[in-house]
């Protein structure tokens, strides 16, 4: 068999972050359901362009076999989160590629990490980046997984490791089911928080934009030596938010409020397959997946001075209910390490059951 001519190419043309960002189109082609990338937003951050990117150094590489795009990644220095934690770990994120390009996988890997090597880092992650790479999905292979998180190929997995990376951290992925009973026990966990002196707003009652703004604090502070977290700042999270403010996010996101003061905060979205998820024509979605039945918390905060309270769980649990009254018949509660055991007894507590699995990856170099 004739071997196959491989070329490793640092992409900083328009015409070539178009092809960059539009590669999963060929990955997912054969899916029934999956969640394309924002094709645009994507292309401003290679550019340079996006807000975060003042934080970053960046630069994608793209993998050609006799002249085909066939793999993706981009090398990235995140300087606020090595500065966070004093670190010097380098990232990969936007990894994509097709089926049997080990080949080309392997010198794609090879010379994204030695960019990084070469700019003082000492170890590599992919799989998990505030804003900027999700991990990856080890099973429900084929389906659409929550909203945000990964539905890559199993073969995804042997790339890695033939690359010598070796698994960092697992999440997991919870999914409640809305039923009566259920709801009767969230409306108890709601009304043992207001009696111990808690407020619970959504985001539209409490004002929007007071709302993004007291998130980004609440979340800044209960994450700050959360594994895999850097600060995020105002100005990149407006824009982000602001145009949600219309939408249902507004009614089943939550600002917990103690002593007058915002302490607790979780951003809600309600089913989005419908809008966002790209679907097979005729193709439904089971219930607990999507198809208009199953909205998705996505992020929870606390501040370290109002835990053990409950309200972490109250919160949740107000969510949950709004949405069960908007038609939704599950909730996800997504993601969360492993090892993070208050979450994940908060996630139990809400009747919430491991529906999704997923890694992180890191090399030492």
């Amino acid at each position: 068999m004739a071997l196959r001519k491989i070329r490793i190419d640092q992409v900083n043309s328009r015409d070539g972050f178009e092809q960059f960002a539009r590669l999963p189109y060929q990955v997912y082609a054969d899916r029934d359901a999956w969640w394309p990338p924002d094709v645009r937003n994507e292309i401003d951050l290679l550019a340079g362009r996006a807000l975060i990117t003042s934080h970053l150094d960046l630069c994608p590489f793209a993998a050609y076999s006799d002249g085909r795009l066939v793999a993706r990644v981009s090398a990235v220095i995140n300087y606020r989160y090595n500065q966070h934690w004093n670190e010097k770990l380098g990232q990969l994120v936007h990894f994509e590629a097709l089926a049997d390009e080990d080949d080309a996988v392997a010198a794609l890997m090879e010379e994204s990490l030695t960019w990084l090597k070469r700019r003082g880092m000492n170890a590599a992650r992919s799989g998990f980046a505030a804003f900027l790479d999700y991990p990856y999905a080890i099973d429900n292979y084929g389906e659409l997984p929550s909203f945000l998180l990964r539905g890559n190929p199993d073969f995804y997995h042997r790339y890695f490791k033939n690359a010598r990376f070796a698994t960092e951290k697992g999440q997991v992925d919870y999914t409640a089911p809305l039923t009566p009973e259920i709801q009767q026990r969230y409306r108890q966990m709601v009304e043992a928080s207001q009696a111990a002196g808690a407020m619970i707003k959504s985001w539209r009652d409490y004002g929007y934009p007071a709302a993004i703004e007291a998130w980004t604090d609440i979340t800044n502070a209960a994450f700050e030596r959360h594994w895999g977290w850097n600060p995020v700042t105002h100005a990149e999270v407006r824009p982000m938010l602001l145009p949600l403010q219309q939408s249902a996010v507004a009614d089943l996101s939550m600002i917990g409020i103690v002593g007058g003061q915002p302490v607790g905060a979780v951003f809600c979205v309600p089913d989005l397959s419908a809008q966002l998820a790209k679907l097979r024509s005729g193709f439904q979605l089971a219930p607990e997946r999507g198809g208009g039945t199953r909205g998705a918390l996505v992020n929870i905060g606390v501040i370290e001075s109002a835990r053990s309270r409950g309200l972490a769980r109250a919160m949740a649990a107000h969510s949950f209910l709004l949405m069960a009254r908007q038609q939704m018949r599950f909730a996800g509660y997504t993601l969360v390490i492993d090892d993070n055991w208050p979450s994940r007894r908060t996630a139990e507590s809400l009747g919430g059951r491991v529906t999704g699995n997923f890694v992180t990856y890191r090399r030492e170099l």
